[in-house]
């Protein structure tokens, strides 16, 4: 063990003998460090333990006390505070900072004469490290420290044991030690970026980014995520050298305090203490930036956006962007109340991050492209995704943070994620749609359709775990590939929920708990029981007693979602008997296991002047089969009116086929979002092997008329799931260029209409990206052409690609066989759209590789007016009567070419 005497890794063994602690630590308060402990005994017969409460003051520069309460994690050694002293030096060949680190810590645990660190990839200063008791150093002078380079551990020797606290006592330690960190432009946790200045100067950057377990990196520390600690910074700026670059630019996670000027004409920043907060909030960045900001009209809210000063003119976009939905929350809230107390600094880094670190609350880093905004180089899509991405983490900074003044804490922080989610949503639709009278006018609609989908397509696999399963981790530390069901799923069933209790009954009962919850912790049960006894009345209670905490807590503890399979009775009498099973989707056969979830029902008919409940269907179904009459009139049923529910509905025969007349006659009598999730649900049913491709054709056949671009995001999203490994349609090459020659027949309308267009709205943008990506994947040849066009000026006449067009072009060129040229140059937006049309082409070329080539399908020789026989999906599709007749003459040409050929074959 690297020399280490067992006996004396006290830290370790100790951890297996002692339960929980409850700390309860205050709010920072100006004056000396000082503590009280609060002890209580209870009764364990088991275990004959005492659990301690303990709760101690801290150094700071505000105003009152907040007290939070935090779990101890059986750690012998508890971190009160850091202080750095960060001196920062850019070179032309290196970059690196000297730092002096002071840990101020508390014992928890009796005979501790051992206390380890986490230390990576730094150098320390081994005389310099010390432990004070007082003003005595207690490190053991024969044998002080071992640092453990490979596994990132300094062990520190004491010479007597640290006292740990009892009742009113509290013994204070300080652990301190200067060490030196190389910084490089791949060194984890804090790294180096280059970037240019206004001359097209080369100019470096420092920045962190811990999270979720990287502050080792940075300085020595305890890296337990529990662990929260104020941090007390100081830098040390270099001044204007030839050899040193000058920076002008520190930002931390605490305000600026003051600064002076050495007698070496080194500046010196002091900051604020911090807040308490973790490790992985931590954060520095050194630069030559400059800023721009701006103010909320309601609070003292500031803005404040950063980038190199060239760049500062087109980051108005975003500025102005975040300040504005920095005022919707405000409206939303209906309280003046800052999010913070320090200015929220947004800065672009020139270079790959993938969104946002999701507990900063005031030093904001994303990648440029998400900042500053061209508009010759971004597209619609990555301007959407600027967006949202600020809006979702303003939305979190308003349910909750460090900076507040009154510090909001959530149990569950995967909850925290999935609201935080949704409310970006409902903030992005007001911003839309301008100001609005109602505040609750705007509902996410458009945004929630897509959403829900993109959670359905992570949640169908057997795998996946209910959202329940998070309840004890960190956000930080929730696996990546669980992030989108995380945010997008919990989003996509409070949107169920809000449908179901009206968006204004619903969001005032939201708004009203987070208010009242202010300076207190959140949680998922007594979220819940709040919304309850604020919308449970006569009218908003489902028929059968349920309530949506009920409905809440059934989804949150199952995972993936059901389809209801619909039965409708059809005979002489008025009433139909309409019969609803819910069983588990998957596009597996063998994991469709029964569920028993609190689904809340909603449908719509086509003759809604004999419906009985269409006006207020609030009932639920669980695991029984559910039977209900209706007058249908023979005419169809449609489930999950306004397409919010979390779940898929696939209907008898009959039903389908009067809905697929319906869509081809007049589709105007279903909404869009229903069309959306019907076009949807059929592609899933397929995949799954629930419905033919006969009859899921038959029921697409009329996307060549449709115009909504919900519709056609949801066929697109359908598309993709023909994809899906070992899913029940046991797809084929044959099978699946068949699907990309029907759909190829669906998108020329539509894509005629958009390119002809010159209409730049940013509906119309998004459309016409969509379609024209979608268009070339499933080899439309005008959209191919087009594609070869931009592509072809872009490389000879050096004009640029429209940036909406870009990923099908990119895709096209991978799709070629000489692809892209060592001359090729992209700036950010380019290369991040080159490395996803990249993506694309590599998933396809993969699948095409997977899947066998099938046998080849019989084609269709006459027109076909007759309404499809179900039967397996080996049989020619059907062509209705709108079919071209020089198809079926090219067809019949093709055929008698083929037995030609046969015959001189044979002979």
């Amino acid at each position: 063990m690297n020399g280490i005497d067992r006996r004396q890794l006290r830290s370790r063994q100790t951890e297996k003998s002692f339960r929980s602690r409850r700390v309860r630590t205050p709010w920072l308060r100006s004056g000396s460090i000082g503590a009280r402990i609060k002890k209580k005994t209870f009764d364990d017969i088991s275990y004959k333990m005492i659990r301690a409460l303990f709760y101690f003051f801290l150094v700071a520069a505000v105003q009152g006390t907040f007290v939070v309460d935090e779990e101890c994690l059986n750690y012998t050694i508890y971190p009160v505070q850091y202080e750095l002293v960060i001196s920062p030096y850019i070179y032309e060949d290196r970059a690196f900072y000297d730092c002096h680190l002071s840990i101020t810590v508390i014992a928890n645990a009796p005979d501790i004469r051992m206390i380890e660190l986490d230390a990576k990839n730094m150098t320390i200063s081994g005389e310099s490290i010390k432990v004070y008791k007082g003003d005595r150093n207690i490190v053991d002078l024969p044998r002080p420290f071992i640092y453990d380079k490979e596994r990132g551990k300094l062990y520190i020797y004491l010479s007597e044991a640290l006292i740990p606290y009892k009742g009113r006592h509290l013994q204070n330690y300080v652990i301190s030690m200067s060490f030196r960190k190389e910084v490089t432009f791949e060194s984890s946790g804090v790294f180096l970026v280059k970037y240019y200045d206004e001359n097209r100067k080369a100019k470096y950057l420092m920045q962190t980014r811990l999270s979720p377990n990287k502050a080792k990196y940075f300085i020595p520390c305890f890296d337990n995520p529990q662990f929260e600690s104020v941090f007390k910074i100081t830098v040390y700026q270099m001044p204007p050298e030839s050899r040193v670059q000058y920076t002008n630019t520190s930002i931390v996670i605490a305000p600026e305090m003051k600064r002076e000027i050495l007698s070496d004409k080194r500046m010196v920043i002091h900051y604020v203490p911090s807040p308490q907060v973790a490790l992985y909030q931590l954060a520095f960045h050194n630069s030559q930036f400059w800023n721009i900001q701006l103010s909320s009209k309601y609070t003292n809210d500031t803005l404040v956006v950063w980038a190199p000063r060239d760049e500062l003119k087109n980051c108005f976009y975003i500025l102005r962007f975040g300040i504005k939905i920095i005022d919707i929350i405000h409206e939303y809230s209906s309280v003046n109340r800052s999010l913070v107390t320090s200015p929220i600094n947004v800065v672009g880094i020139p270079t790959y991050l993938n969104g946002y670190e999701i507990a900063s609350w005031n030093q904001l880093t994303n990648n440029i492209i998400r900042v500053i905004y061209l508009p010759e180089f971004i597209s619609v899509r990555q301007t959407e995704a600027m967006k949202f991405e600020l809006a979702q983490q303003l939305s979190r900074i308003w349910l909750g943070n460090p900076g507040e003044e009154a510090r909001t804490r959530w149990k569950q922080e995967w909850f925290k994620e999935g609201v935080a989610t949704y409310l970006a949503y409902h903030f992005l639709a007001q911003y839309d749609y301008g100001a609005q009278h109602n505040k609750y006018k705007q509902s996410i609609d458009h945004y929630g359709i897509n959403m829900k989908h993109l959670a359905m397509s992570h949640d169908w696999h057997h795998s996946t775990p209910a959202l329940i399963s998070f309840n004890d981790e960190l956000a930080v530390k929730i696996p990546w590939r669980y992030k989108e069901l995380v945010t997008m799923k919990t989003a996509s069933l409070l949107w169920m929920v809000e449908n179901w209790l009206g968006s204004e009954k619903f969001h005032q009962a939201l708004v009203k708990y987070i208010n009242s919850r202010r300076g207190k912790y959140i949680s998922l049960q007594d979220f819940m029981q709040s919304l309850d006894h604020d919308t449970v009345e006569c009218f908003h209670q489902f028929f059968n007693g349920s309530t949506a905490s009920k409905i809440l807590n059934s989804w949150f503890h199952h995972s993936g979602y059901p389809v209801i399979e619909v039965n409708v009775m059809r005979d002489s009498s008025s009433e139909n008997v309409v019969q609803l099973k819910q069983k588990r989707f998957s596009f597996i056969e063998n994991k469709r296991q029964e569920t028993d979830l609190l689904i809340p029902i909603s449908y719509i008919m086509q003759n809604m002047s004999n419906c009985f409940n269409c006006y207020q269907p609030r009932f639920t179904i669980g695991k029984q089969t559910y039977t209900f009459k209706e007058n249908l009139n023979n005419g169809w049923i449609i489930l999950n009116s306004h397409a919010s529910g979390y779940y898929r509905v696939n209907y008898d025969e009959q039903t389908w086929k009067l809905i697929a007349q319906t869509l081809k006659e007049n589709m105007g009598l279903i909404d869009e979002m229903n069309r959306a999730q019907i076009v949807n649900d059929v592609f899933a049913l397929y995949v799954s092997g629930d419905m033919s491709l006969e009859l899921a054709w038959y029921i697409l056949d009329y996307l060549d008329k449709e115009r909504s671009v919900l519709v056609w995001e949801a066929a697109i999203s359908g598309y993709e799931m023909l994809r899906i490994d070992g899913a029940n349609c046991h797809m084929t090459r044959t099978l699946y260029r068949e699907w990309q020659s029907f759909l190829r027949m669906k998108v020329q309308s539509i894509y005629k209409i958009l390119t002809n267009s010159i209409e730049q709205q940013r509906n119309t943008r998004l459309f016409r990206s969509r379609i024209i990506e979608f268009a070339c994947s499933i080899n439309y040849d005008k959209c191919l052409n087009y594609a070869n066009l931009l592509v072809n000026q872009w490389r000879h006449k050096r004009t640029r690609i429209d940036p909406d067009a870009r990923p099908a072009c990119y895709y096209v060129i991978y799709e070629s066989l000489d692809g892209f040229s060592s001359a090729d140059t992209f700036n950010a937006y380019e290369s991040e759209d080159k490395s996803y049309a990249e993506y694309v082409h590599r998933r396809e070329s993969n699948f095409l590789k997977r899947i066998p080539m099938g046998e080849q399908r019989p084609s269709n020789i006459t027109m076909s007016t007759m309404k499809p026989v179900i039967a397996s999906t080996q049989k020619s599709p059907l062509i209705d009567d709108h079919t071209d007749k020089s198809h079926h003459i090219q067809s019949s040409v093709i055929i008698l070419v083929l037995a030609i050929l046969s015959v001189i074959l044979v002979r």
